[in-house]
């Protein structure tokens, strides 16, 4: 591993271990769901588990700067080289319905691009976990890390999709069917449905909306790109870690590579045709 994120992939690990553990704390107990902006649910899981993180970054590199789903975005992000982006419980919704299928994120970017990610799922213990150049990785417990590379599969008829557990609209099943997809798997968590698709579970994920953030894709952005599949925007640009914003605004295309570019072609035809067809009614 290069020797300039060591030290970072390790903070990471351990930050999302300990924070899994105070989710867990909550797990069972008789706790508050509040809504924020968004009419998105939140909990002292959530807000635990960001003060954890943020302390812990903070104590060992005090001098970059920290961007969190729960907290306050920081000021001047766009002057500073080294950002961490957390999401302290990607699936709150999941939480709640105690199901399983969260996860802590953390993900370092540094100058606009993400170069560490780690995704650590406190039910089962399963991490997985990238940095730029060197790789991507999953561990279960007591068992030794395995390195993921994706499928190669480029038959859309043997493709699977990884579709959203709590937000699978009528749309998206509509441009599934369209898609010719017929084999999908629902899953909590963005970090999750990156993963499987790492571990060659599934194949495709795609979100239309501009509803997913900064800190939803950063860390498994690194992921799966360096399991050797793709992410984008999807109109096929990468996504943007510059905190002039922190939605991904042109929605989100991961992939595991070779039906990539069609996707984005088909996909935005597909989207053409049905404002066209809404305007027309």
């Amino acid at each position: 591993m290069s020797s300039s994120l060591k030290r970072e992939l390790e903070l990471a690990k351990e930050a999302a271990v300990e924070a899994g553990k105070i989710i867990l704390s909550h797990y069972d107990t008789d706790y508050q769901v509040q809504l924020k902006a968004g009419s998105e649910p939140v909990t002292i899981a959530d807000k635990s588990s960001s003060n954890y993180i943020i302390e812990a970054i903070s104590r060992k590199f005090p001098k970059d700067a920290i961007v969190s789903e729960e907290s306050a975005l920081p000021s001047g992000l766009a002057s500073e080289n080294r950002i961490w982006v957390i999401d302290p419980m990607d699936g709150t919704k999941e939480f709640i319905n105690h199901n399983g299928e969260f996860a802590v994120m953390i993900g370092l970017v540094r100058e606009g691009n993400p170069i560490m990610g780690v995704v650590y799922q406190p039910v089962t213990g399963m991490m997985t976990w990238g940095s730029t150049g060197e790789g991507a990785y999953v561990q279960h417990p007591n068992s030794t890390p395995q390195r993921l590379q994706v499928s190669n599969e480029a038959s859309l008829e043997n493709l699977c999709l990884a579709a959203s557990r709590s937000h699978l609209t009528p749309e998206l099943e509509e441009i599934y069917h369209k898609l010719g997809f017929s084999h999908m798997i629902q899953a909590g968590s963005l970090g999750l449905k990156f993963a499987m698709i790492a571990r060659q579970l599934c194949h495709i994920y795609f979100n239309l909306s501009n509803l997913t953030s900064a800190w939803d894709t950063c860390a498994p952005e690194v992921i799966l790109r360096e399991a050797g599949g793709r992410v984008s925007n999807l109109f096929g640009y990468r996504l943007t870690y510059t905190f002039s914003h922190v939605r991904n605004r042109k929605g989100v295309l991961a992939t595991n590579g070779p039906v990539h570019d069609y996707l984005v072609e088909q996909i935005q035809m597909l989207l053409t045709q049905m404002t066209q067809e809404e305007l027309s009614v």
